[in-house]
């Protein structure tokens, strides 16, 4: 296995974050539309329920999956065969990307459940923002691979 496959493998996963994202958008969009289910009320105790679980997902996914990402390249790098040193890579990089991501779909979610509420976007844009630090490439793959006596 090669750094680009691994980038090739990982950007199933990035790209079909944001396709979940744009299906939860379109299928809630298209549910209220037609209908089928009513927005709740942003200020109701239901409504104020569903922004503090959001912004909570938020504050806890973002940090802890580019945390924990991290502390895995600690122990990877130090895999000495390349093969499974790559195949460890992979696992780890898909889980931050699913991590870091899962509260843009929540926030996209709570937008259209709480009838637009202008917040709940906020907090979508922000979980995108980190979810594209999650973008795989071959030089972030050197670059988080690298032994701490080579680092900078």
């Amino acid at each position: 296995m090669t750094p680009s496959i691994v980038v090739k493998r990982l950007n199933y996963y990035y790209y079909g974050i944001m396709v979940i994202a744009v299906a939860c958008a379109a299928l809630l969009y298209w549910l209220i539309t037609k209908g089928m289910l009513s927005p709740i009320d942003p200020m109701s105790s239901l409504g104020q329920v569903i922004q503090g679980v959001v912004i909570f997902l938020a504050i806890v996914s973002i940090p802890t999956g580019l945390y924990w990402f991290k502390r895995q390249c600690r122990t990877i790098r130090t895999i000495e065969n390349e093969e499974d040193r790559l195949q460890a890579y992979l696992a780890a990089g898909r889980w931050r990307i699913i991590i870091v991501s899962f509260s843009m779909i929540t926030g996209i979610a709570a937008y259209y459940l709480l009838g637009g509420y202008q917040s709940m976007i906020w907090m979508a844009a922000i979980a995108a923002i980190a979810w594209y630090f999650t973008k795989p490439t071959e030089r972030k793959i050197f670059l988080e691979l690298l032994p701490d006596d080579d680092r900078y």
